[in-house]
């Protein structure tokens, strides 16, 4: 590349960076976002992490992976800044959550995604899914997505909405049992 043309390649990536700066919201920085058929708030109190986290530790993939409820509120109530929490409401009643990590691969990481046996298979994951791919669009190429390899049912979902496996991850989670690298890539 000559110097006119990296002169250019600078001068486009520090407009974008001055740019950004500027941007009226970051991505996953809104703290209230109402979709069609539920409403998504962040942070999580300790009263809805402790809720969230007996809620699915009766139901799959973490009664299989034997995840305590204990285990899930200390991950949903840890601190860790690049993890962006939001409890899942409907008709003002706790549903579930989703959990982004932020920055990841060149793209949000989805680490949980969780809802109520009461409230699967009502498309309210389809639209949890499509605001985070809206947010990640903002600054990312990828959204990505790990489920186990024996949850047919998440692995169906997820690559139903555009998400391809990359490939097995052996004992991430648990010894017994393979993780699933999903990607859905954004161009």
């Amino acid at each position: 590349m000559d110097k006119l043309s990296q002169q250019v390649e600078i001068e486009k990536y520090q407009a974008e960076k001055s740019m950004s700066k500027h941007a009226p919201q970051k991505t996953f920085g809104k703290t209230t976002e109402n979709l069609a058929n539920c409403r998504l708030t962040s942070p999580l109190t300790d009263e809805q992490a402790l809720a969230i986290a007996e809620m699915l530790s009766i139901s799959e993939p973490w009664k299989t992976l034997k995840f305590s409820a204990a285990a899930l509120a200390k991950y949903l109530m840890r601190d860790d800044t690049s993890l962006y929490r939001y409890a899942v409401s409907v008709d003002g009643k706790l549903a579930g959550v989703i959990c982004v990590r932020y920055p990841w691969l060149r793209g949000p990481y989805i680490e949980l995604l969780g809802l109520s046996q009461d409230h699967r298979g009502q498309g309210i994951g389809k639209q949890i899914l499509a605001w985070t791919e809206s947010e990640a669009r903002r600054e990312a190429r990828n959204l990505w997505v790990v489920a186990s390899s024996f949850n047919h049912q998440a692995l169906d979902f997820y690559q139903g909405l555009g998400f391809q496996p990359i490939g097995p991850i052996q004992g991430l989670v648990t010894p017994e049992y393979d993780e699933i690298l999903l990607r859905k890539c954004l161009d």
